[in-house]
């Protein structure tokens, strides 16, 4: 863990109590007497000593504060149709490792429509994942209706489908990930105007690793 998330970062005095004593001194077993905290909205890292400590909660007090630069900053942008959530959860780790900026989710054709993410949880697990590896800057969620909706914001976007055009430097736009099934007639009729890429030397690839592999290639 390279730090420890907390929404109240920067403030003289913190009370840990609830889940986020559980995750601190339960789940992550933390021994020390000190607490290095961000709250991933500056690039600050706030050092809090634990003046008290029991079972139920721990009051920190802060001792220094150290402004780090941003050496490694997010790149790429994925618009993604809804697949079952509990694979997106499994997914965005992975995406958050890899410095992605943005995911913008939206119901395709042959999305599920029953699919809804629990916001609250993705944060979670979001900021779980920036304490394991390190990153300082929160991976940004947005959920749209639909593609046209999603083109009427992003109306220059990249789309991964079955084709023999590989990406051969980074993209600068969004790409564009389709559901498990892929992207009906209709769609590939309305995206047909834009940049497609593929992946020639790869298998048939899931949703959630086409996502990958993009992201990797695009970086």
């Amino acid at each position: 863990m390279q730090f420890v998330y907390h929404k109240k970062a920067g403030e003289a005095e913190i009370t840990l109590e609830g889940e986020d004593y559980h995750h601190i001194f339960r789940v992550r077993r933390h021994k020390a007497e000190s607490l290095a905290l961000r709250n991933l909205e500056d690039t600050n890292i706030y050092f809090y000593k634990i003046t008290f400590l029991d079972k139920r909660e721990s009051h920190l007090s802060l001792q220094h504060t150290e402004e780090t630069n941003l050496q490694n900053p997010p790149k790429g942008h994925l618009i993604w149709a809804f697949i079952e959530p509990k694979i997106i959860e499994k997914t965005i780790p992975f995406l958050n490792e890899l410095n992605l900026t943005q995911i913008t989710f939206f119901y395709a054709d042959f999305s599920q429509k029953q699919y809804h993410l629990d916001l609250e949880r993705v944060a979670r697990i979001i900021e779980h994942s920036c304490e394991q590896c390190g990153r300082i800057t929160r991976l940004k969620i947005e959920i749209l209706a639909h593609l046209d909706e999603v083109l009427q914001k992003y109306p220059k976007i990249a789309v991964m489908d079955f084709c023999t055009q590989s990406i051969s430097a980074p993209l600068e736009i969004p790409f564009l990930i389709g559901p498990e099934g892929g992207l009906s007639t209709k769609e590939r009729e309305i995206l047909q105007p834009q940049f497609h890429f593929s992946a020639p030397n790869c298998n048939i690839l899931r949703s959630e690793t086409a996502a990958i592999y993009a992201l990797s290639k695009i970086i």
